[in-house]
């Protein structure tokens, strides 16, 4: 049985609103109450106004249903709003805010949103009770939990990382562009992964139409970045402003989980990104000394959540405000709350309200979503090491709920730190990173180069060996997430997606050198996340700068020079996820070509007593000489029933560790069978 969030428990009776360290000059906060008119444009019919009382709980807020005039009607779906005193420091006097603790919230326009025009909350009172639900009245239901064994360990996991915004494109024939026309759902994902589903803004993409092309992947954990509720519209999520309800934009509960469900079905499990450095939410209006910092505040100079964790930067809003996390302390590290009512526990004592906060969001997520591991994003800015840490053992708190006998391989909490601070895992506060040093290692070798000062020969250990690492030696697989390309695509030369960095290097050759970087990438140490699109090679279609604006175009899925790209990547996933060398940590590097510069190197994955993986890889741009290329030092060489994994063809006994290779091409050898 989950933990119990005692906030949460409440609000399933009554209109509830934590208000810690309540100034002395908030007037008392009312409800504001309607019902949606289903004109055109839709708008929210006003029918009461009323105020909150106090409860026996210090700085907590109240308002039993019953207690509304007129009476609310059994059964129906209400939009709602809390009118309190503006205390952010562009104070506008009595103001609508967004309940913090929405589960549904609904936006009169889709376009031009103002941050200070709050979207209203909404629920249906039904049997005398709040019950959540979507803005057609659905009650969501929660997705069963998966078995344990239909999950698989962190240390075969392939994950996938797709961005909550994506589109399809058409051809405009007047100026011969191609555009996006309308932005995905949950339902356009779900498509992604049932081949009965169209989508909603996915009809007419034929490869989806006609398919399920992440499940023909095969990927086993989905990753999308923030799905709570955020400001923009068509972009990716970083600008979250109601932590508990689902994007607006992407669709409804009900529709998340069943997409859930789906992947759950498929033994996919889910992985959801959380911003929270910085937030657009309504406490920034509400309460917003208690959670919020004012940089521009001249006493707060003074205060420790200035800085960036390791840093001697600031911390960075991007436009929303950041949360305080050092605390109970103000600008002058005098005590502001020394007791308040504690949204978790229930109970009275001194708290970090933004601790509070975000641990309320991570358990209606956990609970109402079957979330499977998370990614942090921006640990340093978000600069507060025991908050992260706290965090993530009550995510542990909720996991180990959900079975008599929780196995500890099957969650994982990531964090985004692209310094890679190792003792971020080693002192428990996360348990991994992203390892932002292997995209940099793997994609110099991609064009033959050396990285971080390191020679060729030793770039290409280091990214296939992560603990190899003397700056950041990771001890375990499982610590690191490997990928050739990331959401950051804005980040500068090298971070740019594959196809486009290969342009930018002059690489001609891109199916070779892309099927190259994907055998390397799904070989080496760690837990590897593909990028949406790059498993066919995707190419930015905007400006670098413009990532959020230039989603997956799985169109380009069907030429094709990209299709056999998509099916040798899938070929390498699926073996990535099933052979238990790959998901070893032991690797033996067995050959350097020093006649080639180094540049032809071999390597044996697995530990003693499994069946071994020998990766054989030609970084340079001639083919071996001759029919014959030998490989020194191959382990078990005289067993039988060798194979080459990425062709799927058997290899002759007298073939074994002496096959040529061609320019830019890596093999892939076990006599494992699946």
């Amino acid at each position: 049985m989950a933990p119990t969030y005692d906030l949460l428990e409440r609000r399933k009776d009554k209109f509830m609103l934590w208000f810690p360290a309540d100034p002395q000059n908030a007037r008392e906060p009312y409800l504001v109450l309607g019902t949606l008119d289903n004109g055109s444009p839709q708008t929210v019919y006003q029918i009461s106004i009323t105020p909150f009382v106090k409860p026996d709980q210090p700085d907590l807020w109240e308002l039993d249903p019953k207690n509304i005039s007129p009476p609310l009607e059994d059964g129906k779906v209400y939009h709602y709003w809390y009118e309190i005193n503006d205390l952010s420091p562009e104070a506008r006097g009595a103001i609508k805010v967004t309940d913090p603790l929405a589960y549904t919230v609904w936006y009169a326009s889709t376009k031009g949103r103002d941050d200070h025009v709050q979207p209203s909350s909404v629920i249906k009172f039904r049997d005398g009770k709040l019950w959540p639900c979507d803005v057609d009245g659905s009650e969501p239901s929660t997705p069963p939990l998966p078995s344990q064994d239909s999950m698989p360990q962190n240390n075969h996991m392939v994950i996938y990382e797709l961005p909550t915004s994506w589109s399809k494109y058409k051809h405009v024939e007047e100026n011969n562009q191609d555009v996006e026309v309308d932005v995905g759902t949950f339902v356009d994902v779900l498509a992604l992964f049932d081949p009965t589903v169209t989508g909603n803004n996915f009809k007419g993409v034929s490869v989806v139409d006609n398919g399920a092309i992440v499940a023909e992947l095969g990927i086993n954990a989905l990753e999308l970045l923030p799905v709570a509720d955020a400001r923009p519209i068509g972009q990716w999520g970083y600008a979250t402003a109601n932590y508990y309800a689902p994007d607006f934009d992407l669709g409804t509960s009900s529709e998340l989980v069943t997409l859930v469900e789906k992947i759950h079905g498929q033994g996919t499990r889910f992985f959801t990104d959380v911003v929270m450095a910085f937030g657009h939410d309504p406490y920034v209006y509400i309460d917003f000394k208690q959670f919020h910092l004012d940089q521009t505040a001249p006493e707060e100079q003074k205060s420790p959540d200035i800085w960036q964790s390791h840093s001697s930067q600031e911390r960075d809003g991007y436009g929303g405000r950041l949360w305080r996390y050092s605390w109970p302390v103000d600008a002058n590290a005098q005590a502001v709350v020394s007791s308040t009512y504690d949204p978790q526990s229930g109970q009275v004592s001194a708290i970090h309200p933004s601790w509070a906060f975000h641990k309320g969001h991570l358990h209606r997520w956990m609970t109402s979503f079957g979330v499977d591991g998370l990614r942090l994003d921006s640990i340093n800015n978000i600069a507060n090491y025991d908050f992260i840490k706290s965090y993530k053992e009550y995510a542990w708190d909720i996991y180990n709920s959900r079975y008599p006998s929780a196995d500890p391989s099957k969650f994982l909490v990531i964090g985004e730190e692209l310094s890679d601070p190792l003792d971020l895992i080693t002192s428990g506060t996360l348990n991994a990173l992203w390892n932002d040093s292997f995209q940099r290692r793997i994609r110099a070798c991609l064009i033959g180069n050396g990285s971080d000062g390191d020679d060729f020969e030793w770039t290409v250990r280091k990214f296939v060996n992560c603990t190899l690492d003397y700056n950041h030696p990771f001890t375990d697989g499982s610590q690191s997430i490997n990928y050739l390309t990331s959401h950051d695509t804005e980040g500068g030369t090298g971070k740019e997606r594959l196809f486009n960095f290969f342009t930018d290097s002059g690489v001609t050759d891109m199916e070779r050198r892309a099927k190259f970087a994907f055998a390397l990438f799904l070989t080496s140490v760690g837990i590897p996340m593909i990028f949406a699109g790059e498993e066919f090679l995707d190419q930015m279609d905007n400006s670098i700068s413009e990532k959020q604006s230039d989603p997956v175009n799985y169109e380009r899925k069907a030429e094709d020079w990209r299709t056999r790209i998509f099916n040798y990547v899938a070929n390498m996933v699926q073996f990535r996820k099933t052979c238990p060398a790959l998901g070893d940590d032991d690797t033996d590097f067995i050959h350097v070509d020093e006649s080639r510069g180094g540049k032809i190197m071999a390597w044996k994955r697995g530990g003693q007593g499994q069946i071994p993986v020998v990766v054989v890889a030609n970084f340079t741009d001639q083919d071996t000489e001759g029919p014959v290329y030998v490989v020194d030092n191959w382990p078990d060489q005289q067993v039988g029933g060798w194979r080459e994994v990425t062709q799927n063809r058997d290899v002759p006994a007298e073939w074994v560790g002496r096959e040529p290779l061609m320019h830019w091409e890596a093999k892939v050898y076990t006599y494992w069978r699946g």
